[in-house]
């Protein structure tokens, strides 16, 4: 089934006007985050040693024995954590926080997919490597979706496909859990809704990719929402 909230295609150019309110876009949307229940800082990889994987992290591939490779690397004053996938790794990798999180939250993470096979994302309410949910993006497909792992079987639950994003650009996804009820945001619009109570008391929380993707994450967040439905606009990114 699929679903058309809103197309997410953003602009080729912007206008002064514009370019002032990308500025202002991170105070906005941490005056959102507060107003959710939202109060901690976004994961970033600033202090880390770079070439070495993230503390606070355990690592897990599915559908391979493949070691995964996730390192801290530098661009420019920022910290990024980087898969360097393999050619030979046919599975999926995933980077978990150490931590449990609660059964109704919030997660986002800003990706790039610059290699490979271009697919990555978000997890949530993990049990195990095999026991999840996902919101993929995959650049190659140009489609997002939301899957239930269960026992390693990947079972699709909403997909919106045709979004026409740059390729070479970083994305922000974030899903918002309540109860029983999953929405998936790209780049704050709302553009899959589901229900679904597998994994829907809680668990841990992380980054996933195809095992030879060559993908860059930073500033993954995570925090609690009340446990409410919520019926707003799709297209105010409620």
């Amino acid at each position: 089934m699929k679903t058309r909230a809103a197309r997410y295609n953003p602009a080729p150019a912007m206008t002064i006007g514009q370019a002032t309110l990308v500025r202002l876009a991170p105070l906005a949307l941490a005056a959102a985050a507060t107003a959710a229940g939202m109060s901690d800082s976004p994961r970033t990889f600033d202090t880390e040693p770079v070439g070495r994987p993230p503390a606070g992290f355990t690592f897990h591939v599915a559908r391979d024995r493949t070691t995964p490779r996730w390192l801290v690397e530098r661009e420019q004053a920022n910290g990024v954590l980087a898969h360097r996938g393999d050619a030979s790794h046919a599975g999926f990798s995933l980077a978990l926080l150490g931590t449990s999180a609660p059964p109704d939250l919030s997660l986002s993470a800003r990706l790039r997919l610059s290699g490979g096979q271009r697919s990555g994302g978000i997890v949530w309410g993990v049990q195990d490597a095999d026991n999840y949910y996902l919101a993929r993006l995959d650049l190659d497909r140009q489609d997002i979706a939301l899957y239930r792992v269960a026992a390693g079987n990947r079972t699709r639950i909403e997909e919106e496909d045709d979004l026409e994003l740059d390729p070479t650009a970083w994305h922000t996804l974030r899903i918002v859990q309540q109860g029983e009820s999953i929405r998936v945001y790209l780049g704050g619009i709302r553009v899959l809704r589901a229900r679904d109570r597998t994994f829907n008391k809680g668990g841990r929380v992380g980054l996933w990719c195809a095992g030879d993707a060559v993908a860059h994450f930073d500033d993954l967040q995570v925090g609690t929402v009340e446990h409410k439905e919520s019926h707003a606009d799709p297209r105010r990114g409620r």
